[in-house]
């Protein structure tokens, strides 16, 4: 599906469930169907790890893994159309996964879609819309034994730690072969909970502190990578009796994986580009009314209607081939947040829909200037947004270019960054405190550097300057250092220093800007409308 979607409401917890066999209102002939509308492709599920991925029971048999949990989440709300477990075994190192990835490992397929078959490892990865991975411990445990007569461990410390340090390269080479075969994948890395509860309180110190270790380095190995580390030890603590109950055994019990399955599930909702940003959007039209077009849903019988809710209440009905609904009598100054159902004749609805959120107040300004210019969607959006401002002649002057106090001031605004410091420029006392103050923040969080003491706050940005800013911006929010996992595939900036071309590879990853003519043209001055659409593809992964 590669990556047509973004933030869902799935509810695996997915956030809308409706009450609904028929949406009140939307009636419909009965018919033998039971697929619903959709806005989504179904995704392939792949998991690669250790007997945790397997689901090795605390009877150390085989049975349903955190990963089987998660598929079964996926299943349940149909945007599951595979999923493969074949290449996580019980044992599994993270110096194995690597091995299978650099020998391109050929292995039986288990889980959901081609069952029985064998699978290569690249393939699968390329195929892949969404990857697990937990590994890590098994590099650790063979240095740390407990006798089971005593209960007593015997610690060789020096190879633990070795073996620590090791885990995080070794994660950092298996992200980084992941990312060349598919960039748009996205990754899940289990973190490590206590496996020894129930051991005497005196070694539980050591036990934390290599445990925060072991999750420390596999956070390392995921650093410049847009890959999420899911926390499991403090979930796991809360009830170590359901979830860890053989003493004897550090594998978790169903109930345990079923909570380490669900802390994934939160962050795939939070994070996977289940519908597209752009499905829905929601314009003010004036202080009390909002009008929100789509894109239709697709269904094996036709779309019969939508709903739309505001939060949970439905605020209107309309036909499957009416597009747009225009919502009025809103308060003004408040925040919505509005939903798109689809149905079908059989009255199946929509499971994964479609959101916008909007803040009524003042009429937004309409740009005569704008209205035929390629970026007038995006310009629309980011003045919605606060992002960026019109003129006081009423245009918005989008072939305009931008200086860099004006790109600073637009990202800073953009995040609502602040800061009570002075930046130590000399060269921008002439302009007002607030935008000073924007200069400042911009400074203060990393954004902007300068040189000599000065910022050249009127010298116009380049789009080589913008994306180095914006991947400052990312690293700032994120609070990791940004390493591009694949080149840019622009031929005109070879020249640019390894900042500087990772910041244009980081805009060409998240599919901010796509270049023209296998060109970024890294020396143009960006224009208004050119930034106002990088900013708005950016908004996401800064916020």
């Amino acid at each position: 599906m590669k990556k047509a979607m973004k933030k869902l409401s799935l509810l695996f917890v997915f956030a809308l469930v409706l009450q609904l066999v028929a949406i009140p209102g939307l009636s419909f002939a009965a018919e033998t169907d039971t697929e619903a509308p959709t806005w989504v492709t179904p995704v392939n599920y792949l998991a690669l790890g250790d007997s945790l991925a397997t689901g090795v029971t605390p009877d150390s048999k085989l049975g349903s893994g955190y990963t089987d949990f998660i598929a079964e989440a996926l299943q349940s709300q149909n945007v599951l159309n595979s999923f493969n477990k074949g290449f996580s075994l019980p044992g599994y190192t993270t110096t194995d996964i690597l091995k299978d990835l650099q020998a391109n490992a050929t292995k039986p397929v288990f889980g959901t879609g081609n069952q029985g078959d064998t699978a290569e490892l690249h393939k699968s990865i390329a195929a892949a819309d969404i990857i697990t991975i937990s590994a890590g411990a098994n590099d650790v445990l063979p240095y740390f034994k407990v006798d089971a007569a005593t209960g007593v461990p015997t610690v060789d410390l020096a190879k633990i730690m070795a073996s620590i340090q090791q885990v995080g390269v070794n994660y950092s080479q298996i992200l980084k072969t992941i990312y060349m075969i598919n960039p748009d994948v996205q990754v899940y890395v289990m973190g490590y909970y206590n496996p020894f509860p129930q051991m005497d309180a005196t070694y539980q110190t050591q036990i934390a502190q290599l445990m925060d270790g072991l999750n420390g380095a596999i956070k390392t190995g995921l650093t410049g990578t847009t890959a999420a580390f899911i926390p499991t030890a403090e979930k796991i603590a809360e009830n170590y009796a359901a979830n860890l109950p053989n003493p004897k055994n550090i594998h978790l019990s169903e109930a345990g994986y079923k909570v380490v399955s669900d802390l994934f599930n939160q962050k795939l909702v939070e994070n996977y580009p289940w519908v597209s940003k752009d499905t829905l959007t929601a314009v003010v039209s004036n202080k009390t009314t909002a009008t929100l077009t789509w894109k239709p849903a697709t269904d094996n019988t036709g779309v019969a209607g939508y709903a739309i809710y505001n939060g949970k209440e439905v605020v209107g009905q309309v036909t499957g081939n009416i597009l747009k609904y225009e919502i009025g009598n809103l308060e003004e100054n408040k925040a919505y947040t509005f939903t798109v159902v689809a149905v079908d004749a059989s009255g199946n609805a929509s499971v994964v829909n479609p959101t916008a959120a909007i803040t009524t107040g003042v009429t937004p300004v309409i740009f005569p200037d704008i209205q035929q210019h390629w970026a007038k969607d995006y310009i629309t959006q980011a003045v919605a947004a606060g992002v960026v401002k019109g003129y006081p002649d009423g245009t918005f002057k989008p072939e305009h270019k931008i200086t860099r106090a004006q790109a600073a001031s637009i990202i800073v605004n953009a995040l609502k960054l602040k800061t009570d410091k002075t930046a130590p420029f000399e060269d921008i006392e002439i302009y007002a405190a607030e935008t000073q103050a924007e200069i400042a923040a911009a400074y203060q969080y990393g954004i902007i550097k300068g040189s000599d003491g000065k910022f050249r706050p009127t010298e116009y940005i380049t789009r080589a300057q913008l994306a180095l800013m914006l991947k400052r911006t990312v690293e700032s929010v994120t609070g990791n250092p940004y390493t591009a996992a694949t080149p840019a595939p622009f031929s005109d900036i070879a020249h640019y220093d390894d900042e500087t071309k990772a910041a244009i590879s980081m805009l060409a990853t998240f599919k901010i800007v796509s270049g023209s003519g296998g060109k970024f043209m890294p020396e143009d001055t960006a224009k208004r409308g050119q930034a106002a659409k990088i900013l708005i593809n950016s908004l996401t992964y800064l916020k």
